[in-house]
């Protein structure tokens, strides 16, 4: 591995790795705050809200139902960046290219044909991938179910209603499944696109993003159905403020989804510019932009989405703990 060295690489992409190596982190921290009520809720199978005679609604009527979501969201969204950070170390071993256009999410063109780990970093960003596509349709989810919970302890009204549980279950599957069967056709354009033993075997997600028209359409539209459920839930989450404002108004689950509404709703739309952004990039020539356009479109990338995401997490799992004490976490009406 002598011929690792991230030092040499120019500043713009030393910084990129530390960002990823902050999101890792961040990540994992948020994972292991989210672990203890997370298996403590499972271990003592509070599956159920107490009071309940029925079990129809499950985990849905407590804040299980939220780190259900967000648990396996936080694993995934750390597997994506240890992953992508490990690969940002290994791809100083060949030959980066800062004059070329940039790849998916604003990352630097590279060669993997003249590194001794081309196989290994091809497989790290196809992982990479996949980890998100799973952690997308987690987090959104997540942001669904919690809003649901504050809005039914507070109110009392029960939430999720039915053509909510069909719509975001619908929209979830369309979400996991466009997202699969675009990695599909990727994995096997970068495996056999001109036999195993070429240099297109070697193709980075990237590479296969910018040269395999049928993997590139098929993420597009995966990449839309995240952007329309991200709509779908925001809408869904000022719709449940809107009710809790209006029939428990002064309450802390009015306070907690005035605080959702207007914090983790524009972090979302923030999120979704910057990749209908990056989905403009797929077909737009930037090696002949400047280096101050390039590196704006880089950092706006990487910390608008990955940070967002992050923000994202945090203020979710701090709803649910807060829930968890405020409605009383061994008894009341709640959990």
């Amino acid at each position: 591995m002598s011929n690792i060295n991230i030092t040499n690489e120019r500043e713009s992409y030393q910084a990129v790795f530390a960002l990823d190596v902050i999101t890792a982190a961040g990540a994992l921290i948020l994972l292991g705050l989210a672990s203890r009520p997370t298996f403590q809720r499972i271990k003592q199978r509070r599956f159920t809200a107490p009071g309940k005679n029925s079990a129809r609604d499950g985990p849905l009527k407590t804040t299980l139902g939220t780190y259900l979501f967000l648990w396996p969201a936080l694993l995934c969204l750390f597997v994506a960046y240890l992953c992508r950070f490990i690969s940002d170390v290994l791809k100083t071993s060949g030959t980066i290219d800062y004059d070329a256009d940039l790849g998916w999410n604003g990352r630097r063109g590279y060669s993997l044909t003249g590194s001794d780990y081309a196989s290994s970093i091809s497989a790290l960003t196809f992982a990479t991938t996949l980890a998100t596509v799973f952690f997308t349709v987690l987090l959104n989810g997540g942001v669904w179910i919690h809003s649901s919970h504050v809005q039914e302890n507070g109110t009392g009204i029960s939430t999720p209603k039915t053509m909510s549980r069909i719509w975001n279950t619908f929209i979830m599957v369309a979400m996991l499944g466009t997202g699969v069967a675009a990695w599909g056709l990727g994995l096997e354009a970068r495996d056999i696109s001109t036999g195993s033993s070429g240099p297109d075997a070697l193709l980075s997600w990237s590479n296969v993003m910018q040269h395999d028209r049928a993997t590139r359409i098929t993420y597009i539209v995966h990449e839309a159905i995240v952007v329309a459920a991200s709509l779908s839930v925001s809408i869904e989450v000022w719709r449940e403020y809107g009710t809790t404002n209006k029939n428990a108004h002064g309450s802390p689950e009015r306070n907690d989804l005035a605080r959702f509404a207007f914090t983790v709703v524009p972090l979302i739309w923030l999120r979704d510019i910057f990749i209908i952004y990056d989905i403009i990039l797929l077909y737009v020539d930037t090696s002949g932009w400047s280096d101050s356009s390039v590196l704006a479109s880089t950092f706006l990338l990487v910390i608008c989405r990955q940070f967002a995401n992050l923000a994202i997490l945090g203020m979710v799992l701090w709803g649910a703990w807060r829930m968890g004490r405020s409605v009383s976490m061994f008894g009341g009406s709640y959990a």
